[in-house]
């Protein structure tokens, strides 16, 4: 694995976990009624949008850098919330 890789799994994890502890970002979804799943969720949204930037630059590796990402931001999540 290179470092490419590796800094795009950990930079996408912090990145979406970032933006969801905004509370602009929780408003929007109260207001557009998406406060569901694969919005809410810390794990599902970091999978699906790195995957989105992944598979045009990686798109052999894309899913495998997806779910590495969603795993890293959610160790992420739990380590936040745990203070």
């Amino acid at each position: 694995m290179n470092y490419n890789i590796l800094l795009t799994i950990i930079g996408m994890a912090s990145a979406i976990n970032l933006v969801h502890e905004t509370p602009i970002y929780q408003n929007i979804l109260t207001r557009l009624k998406l406060d569901r799943k694969p919005f809410s969720c810390v794990m599902c949204s970091t999978f699906y949008v790195t995957l989105g930037f992944t598979v045009i630059s990686n798109p052999a590796e894309s899913i495998f850098i997806s779910g590495c990402a969603a795993i890293v931001a959610e160790l992420i999540n739990i380590q936040i919330h745990k203070i």
